[in-house]
């Protein structure tokens, strides 16, 4: 898409429409201040792209168990699985053969929850990538076992796992995540509706050093309720607030008060223009709550033109996949979910037309044990990814599936698979796809020339 000057002049007039609806402040300061946010985000238009891209994080909170995800199939390598995950086995006959165009050690298939991903992966649409974790640099077992310096600290843990993977810096404190240090690159200007967009919660991924992004729910933008001016029992409320916007002579509370309106005027904009998304044909899955974000998502990108935005991140995420226990029952349908989820929103897309310029990505907290505790599984450290798009080179499996014997070279201990791909190789091809160059993949990824492999290809 191109944008020129007749774009931008319907855009300044949707944004001049928009700015009119804003809940809140409303006096002439505060609205000449919401036309100065907005001429500014005009003039500088967003990024240095003219063609439009999007990136969207899905990410499953817990630790996906993704073993389970890919099950050997052949009669030898489906035997060492089901002696090794016990209970938690799937039986040989309800897999879905898989025929990636690259070999592999082992066939591997999907379970019967994730048909919808199966299908998807038969029409070129995803891709899985193998075996993958934060790492500091590549590492075999012995070099593991022998220098505990080689490993990502805290390794097991939920939260520094999770900053691990949303960072690409797990040697550092965690306070700027890489699609965060992405917008920061590519946008001239921090004002104006970024491009960072969550509708599942403030997260560091997309926090970038001075930055953070714009949070909405499935439903759209939460409003100012208190300070809505279109109610009468507001009335009183709003003057007061106004009064004091408009005297307030501290820097900070001038800060506060260009936070708080643009933060206004980012929600007018956004509530404006998802009044004309486009509406879908296709039947999303119900009670699914990333179904739900996914399809905010894709009404989002429906009205990118009037967003003036030519790229855009955005961050879905689903919890429960710290299945310890009852994993048997939990994760099958937490696979079915994902699955019909990821599904619908690629129908979607392919239905607005943008199926080569919208790639949806997963990410979790690690993988977990190849042993059962009886009841679940533990947790591991490297795993399988699902990529999807028309982008995507689909109907293949990237990097390597590990052995799945107990005490192989892929095993550091108790079933916790070592992983050949890191997490800075899996961001940065994403990356470079959605538009970085080499030195901005560098200056995003400081770890990623410890690594021969920048680029996994799946673009």
């Amino acid at each position: 898409m191109k944008y020129n000057a007749h774009f931008n002049q319907q855009r300044r007039s949707f944004l001049q429409g928009s700015l009119s609806s804003i809940a809140g402040v409303t006096s002439a300061s505060g609205v000449g201040l919401n036309f100065a946010l907005a001429n500014a985000a005009l003039a500088h238009s967003g990024t240095r792209f003219e063609e439009y891209k999007a990136l969207v994080c899905v990410f499953l909170y817990g630790g996906n168990d993704s073993l389970n995800m890919l099950v050997p199939t052949d009669d030898y390598e489906y035997q060492i699985y089901q002696q090794v995950r016990q209970g938690l086995a799937y039986s040989q006959e309800s897999l879905l053969p898989i025929n990636p165009n690259s070999a592999q050690p082992y066939a591997v298939g999907m379970p019967s929850a994730m048909r919808a991903a199966h299908s998807l992966f038969e029409q070129n649409k995803l891709a899985v990538v193998a075996n993958t974790g934060p790492l500091l640099q590549p590492v075999s077992k012995l070099q593991a076992t022998q220098d505990r310096s080689l490993l990502p600290p805290q390794l097991f843990s939920h939260n520094d796992q999770q900053n691990h993977w949303q960072s690409a810096r797990p040697e550092e404190p965690a306070f700027s995540g890489w699609a965060g240090r992405i917008a920061e690159l590519m946008t001239d200007t921090q004002i104006g509706l970024p491009m960072n967009l969550s509708i599942d919660g403030i997260n560091l991924l997309q926090t970038g050093t001075i930055t953070s992004p714009f949070s909405l729910n499935s439903g759209g933008p939460e409003q100012f309720a208190g300070l809505d001016g279109t109610k009468d029992w507001n009335a009183h409320r709003v003057a007061a607030f106004e009064r004091l916007l408009s005297t307030t002579p501290h820097l900070l509370e001038q800060e506060f008060k260009n936070v708080l309106i643009s933060a206004a005027t980012n929600n007018s904009l956004i509530a404006s223009a998802l009044d004309q998304a486009v509406t879908t044909q296709i039947q999303y899955p119900a009670n699914n709550t990333l179904a739900e974000q996914l399809k905010m998502v894709a009404s989002l990108a429906s009205v990118q033109e009037q967003l003036g935005q030519q790229r855009q991140i955005f961050y879905v995420g689903l919890g429960g996949w710290d299945t310890h226990d009852n994993q048997a029952t939990v994760h099958p349908r937490l696979l079915q979910s994902l699955s019909e989820a990821l599904s619908a929103f690629q129908g979607n897309i392919d239905e607005l037309g943008l199926s080569e310029q919208i790639t949806t990505f997963t990410m979790s907290d690690f993988g977990r044990t190849l042993t059962s505790n009886g009841d679940g599984t533990d947790h591991g450290w490297g795993g399988h990814q699902l990529i999807m798009g028309g982008a995507v080179k689909g109907q293949e499996l990237y990097g390597t599936m590990p052995a799945l014997e107990l005490g192989s070279d892929d095993d550091l201990g108790d079933g916790r698979i070592i992983p050949t791909l890191s997490v800075d190789q899996y961001a940065a091809s994403l990356s470079r796809w959605f538009g970085l160059s080499e030195s901005e993949l560098n200056a995003v990824f400081p770890n990623l020339n410890r690594f021969d492999i920048h680029d996994l290809g799946f673009f």
